[in-house]
C-alpha cells in the first residue's frame, strides 16, 4: 500500500492511493463492515483506522490489516459514498496530500552516509574511487547521528520558504525509514521487524549556518551546528506517501533508488547500496 495523510476542508485523515486517486480508509472500512452487520462498523473504524497517522501505525498489524480491506472495498466500489454520504474515492484535487507523518515523534538522520557524498569533493576520480575503497575497508559501523525538529516537516507541495538568514540554500534527497512497532534494544538483525514502510524526504539546509567553513565534510566530520545548518521552518518536506514494508521487504535488493529533478533537470541519482552504514545497524545504534 502507499499511505497518505490527506485534507478535505480542514480535517486531515488517513488515506491510501488507488492510481492517482485517494481513497478514505476510514469511510471505507465503516461502509465495508456496516455491509456485514456490524452494529458498531463506525466505532470499530475509528479505533483501527483513525485520522491520525501515528495513532494508525501504533494499531500494528490489526490497523493494517483493516487498512488493506478497505482499500480492497473502495477499488471495488470506486462510487460509492460512506456513512455519512461522503465520497470513498477522491481525486487530488479533492483531497490535498500532507506529510504522510505531518508531526512525527522523532527526526532521526544521518550525516554524509553515502561512498558518494562523502568524496564528493575530491575532484580526481582515481583518488576518489581510492577514498571510497578506503572506506569501504574501514567497515564504519557508527553513524554521525542527529536529529531535526519534527515541526518542520511539511508536505510534498507545500512551498519551501527559504530563511533570510542564508544564501547558501541546499537539498539532498533522503530515503525516510518509518518506525512503526516499538522497541528497545533493537538488534540490527530485528530492525526489519520494526520498520512500517519508507517515504522520501527533502533535507534542506542552510550552508552557510552551521557549517564552519574550514570544517572537513570528510567521513569523519564534528564541530557542526546541524539544528542552526538544517532546523529552519519548512526545511523537512516528506512524501507524498509511506510505502508499507510487505511492498519492499528488502530495501537493498533490489536497491532502492533515489533522484532528484529540479525543472526537469537531473541533480541527485543514487541507489541505497552506496550506504556507508545500512539500515539495520542505523536503528541498531
Amino acid at each position: 500500500m502507499k499511505l497518505v495523510t490527506f485534507k478535505v476542508h480542514t480535517e486531515a485523515r488517513i488515506g491510501a492511493l488507488l492510481g492517482d486517486k485517494v481513497v478514505d480508509l476510514n469511510s471505507a472500512y465503516a461502509l465495508l463492515l456496516k455491509e456485514k452487520g456490524e452494529l458498531s462498523a463506525r466505532r470499530k473504524a475509528d479505533a483501527l483506522l483513525p485520522q491520525c497517522m501515528i495513532g494508525f501505525l501504533e494499531g500494528g498489524d490489526e490497523s493494517m490489516e483493516a487498512a488493506k480491506k478497505a482499500l480492497a472495498y473502495a477499488e471495488k466500489n470506486p462510487d460509492a459514498v460512506g456513512l455519512d454520504e461522503e465520497a470513498l474515492v477522491m481525486c487530488q484535487c479533492t483531497a490535498k496530500l500532507m506529510a504522510p507523518i505531518p508531526r512525527p515523534g522523532k527526526v532521526y538522520c544521518t550525516a554524509v552516509n553515502y561512498y558518494d557524498h562523502a568524496t564528493e569533493r575530491m575532484k580526481d576520480p582515481v583518488a576518489r574511487a581510492a577514498e571510497i575503497k578506503r572506506l569501504k575497508s574501514l567497515k564504519l559501523d557508527v553513524p554521525d547521528v542527529f536529529q531535526k525538529p519534527p515541526s518542520l516537516v511539511v508536505g510534498p507541495r507545500d512551498p519551501l520558504i527559504k530563511v533570510k538568514a542564508t544564501e547558501k540554500m541546499d537539498y539532498e534527497v533522503e530515503l525516510t525509514v518509518v518506525i512503526g512497532k516499538e522497541g528497545k534494544y533493537i538488534t540490527a538483525e530485528k530492525a526489519y521487524e520494526h520498520i512500517a514502510g519508507y517515504t522520501v524526504m527533502i533535507d534542506v539546509s542552510a550552508r552557510d549556518q552551521g557549517f564552519p567553513q574550514d570544517v572537513d565534510f570528510g567521513i569523519f566530520k564534528r564541530d557542526v551546528n546541524w539544528t542552526k545548518g538544517k532546523g529552519m521552518d519548512n526545511a523537512g518536506p516528506m512524501g507524498p506517501c509511506i510505502v508499507t514494508s510487505d511492498e519492499i521487504p528488502d530495501p537493498y535488493n533490489p536497491p532502492l533508488r533515489l533522484k532528484t529533478r529540479v525543472n526537469g533537470q537531473e541533480r541527485q541519482n543514487n541507489t541505497v547500496e552506496h550506504m556507508i552504514i545500512g539500515i539495520p545497524r542505523i536503528i541498531e545504534y
